[in-house]
């Protein structure tokens, strides 16, 4: 073969392609397969980490059943938290699932509850009040191992598995409490002892005719009929266990958040003989339940050490977080004291053997428990008076604090007055003008009332931050669009009392829990 043959043999083979497309086609399956495998090992990575994330889930639902299960049987039965873990079972069977705070060491001693319909479970713990010195729930002695003395609160911890993961949630429950509300009344009509009529026969009629609400059939007249007017703004929650009467547009409310309820079948209101259409900015509901009141302060005589108890007429003037104290029993003359560290001051009868006079000259017997008060405090405080509390000055606050006021008769305004005759009186001299009060009000047997409210010239504006709780309607001034004589209203509400009460503020008698809140405790117990 000659050269010039073997070299064209040699191109043609060097030029041949038949080869190349199988190594294109092994490169690109490697490139396949490299990427197959590193999906498949992606997405088998991922598979723990999602039946993780929904473990997670299913244990956090399992918590809140957990919450849901204690909160039916709380609305079934008010008295649920007093019994501590001795509750019934939920059913034959059925393990209790309300058990004793655990403290985490050692082997997990609760009892656990399957969610119905799956393999999930929950447990339920009763956590004490802090600082009650109670290391568990004490069935004999519930309230104070239980209760927030600050808000009447409890907590529970709810703790729910799946799949080997665990979320706890703590949950806190508080009654229905008068301090939901800027205004609450039981009767939203005049308290009867007001009429002072001089027939007793009459004045026992009144009581009898007037202590009952209008869908029961309270006359009026004679009972009176307090109408809330246009001038009128109630800007925060409201409730009354009666019904209300109403001219032009009042204004109930300042956000949708702000609840309006009265106990009275719907609508709840209705004019008083004029055009009427109140403006609920707040959410309106008729048909509420009835918050009862308690009869007297007598909780709170038990709570009241023996040196903040006092008998007869008393004088505090407060002053940050000390008091200036005048009281005969004692033989106290605006004596310096601390306030109290358990916050309670209460006031007891001597002998007294007078009640409310529509004309007040001051003139009550040294033994009655009047309890006058003016200042400024800086420590949270409640009074509590058997007789009336009588405001005779600015009371306001210094810090994040709270002022309780309880009398089981009245919350007066001191106002004094001259040249009485008849209603035709004129002020005094004393009267104070422009009235500030920082405090959350209850009068249990009567009212929140200006003292000669009927007579001599206009005394400014009586403001109220917090919230004002009566069993009856009291004025404090009279007029309409202007205001006659006493003052004009500026109340406004305090909504640290949704969650921070002054100290053993008292509560509605058997009124139903409500769930606060909730918050997932991390890590779980």
């Amino acid at each position: 073969m000659s050269a010039r043959r073997v070299i064209g043999a040699a191109r043609r083979r060097l030029a041949h392609q038949g080869g190349f497309s199988l190594v294109a086609v092994m490169l690109m399956m490697f490139g396949v397969t490299a990427v197959f495998a590193a999906s498949y090992s992606a997405a088998n990575g991922d598979i723990p980490l999602t039946g993780g994330d929904s473990a997670r889930k299913d244990a956090y639902a399992a918590a809140e059943a957990g919450v849901n299960y204690y909160l039916y049987h709380l609305t079934q039965d008010n008295a649920y938290w007093t019994y501590c873990t001795n509750v019934p079972a939920p059913g034959p069977g059925q393990p209790n699932p309300v058990n004793d705070i655990w403290d985490g060491r050692g082997n997990d001693p609760r009892t656990w509850r399957k969610v119905p319909g799956t393999k999930n479970e929950y447990t339920i713990e009763l956590l004490p009040a802090n600082g009650s010195g109670y290391a568990k729930c004490n069935q004999a002695n519930a309230s104070q191992s239980m209760l927030d003395p600050t808000n009447g609160s409890f907590r529970i911890r709810a703790t729910g598995r799946s799949r080997g993961k665990k979320r706890s949630i703590v949950a806190t429950f508080r009654r229905k409490a008068f301090l939901d509300y800027l205004y609450f009344t039981d009767y939203e009509t005049l308290d009867p002892v007001v009429y002072q009529t001089s027939d007793p026969t009459q004045q026992a009629q009144m009581a009898a005719q007037c202590t009952k609400y209008r869908r029961a059939g309270r006359p009026e007249p004679p009972c009176s009929r307090i109408t809330f007017a246009s001038a009128d703004g109630l800007l925060g929650p409201f409730h009354t266990n009666d019904d209300i009467m109403v001219c032009g547009s009042p204004q109930f409310g300042r956000t949708a958040g702000d609840k309006i309820e009265v106990s009275g079948p719907a609508p709840g209101w209705q004019p008083n003989g004029c055009s009427a259409s109140p403006n609920f900015v707040g959410t309106y509901k008729s048909s509420s339940p009835v918050l009862a009141m308690p009869q007297s302060n007598n909780a709170l005589k038990s709570v009241a050490t023996s040196q903040y108890t006092f008998t007869g007429t008393t004088t505090i003037q407060l002053n940050g977080s000390s008091m200036l104290v005048t009281n005969l029993a004692k033989g106290l003359n605006r004596s310096s004291m601390p306030l109290p560290s358990n916050g309670v001051v209460y006031v007891q009868n001597g002998i007294c053997g007078v009640g409310y006079a529509l004309y007040q000259d001051y003139n009550d017997p040294a033994g009655c428990a009047d309890l006058w008060v003016q200042g400024s405090y800086s420590s949270s405080l409640t009074l509590a008076s058997e007789n009336d509390i009588i405001v005779n000055g600015n009371l306001t606050k210094s810090g994040n604090v709270t002022l309780g006021l309880i009398p089981n008769n009245f919350v007066r305004i001191y106002h004094p007055v001259t040249n009485r005759n008849g209603n035709a009186c004129t002020n005094a001299a004393g009267a104070p003008t422009n009235v500030t009060i920082d405090a959350a009000i209850l009068s249990l047997a009567h009212s929140f009332i200006v003292d000669n409210y009927f007579c001599g010239a206009p005394l400014g504006t009586l403001t109220v931050r917090g919230a004002i709780a009566q069993r009856f309607r009291g004025p404090v001034g009279t007029g309409g669009t202007n205001v006659a004589t006493g003052y004009a209203k500026s109340y406004s509400y305090d909504d640290r009392l949704k969650y921070t009460n002054p100290p053993h503020f008292l509560s509605p008698v058997q009124a139903p829990w409500d769930l606060m809140r909730f918050t997932e405790q991390t890590p779980p117990r």
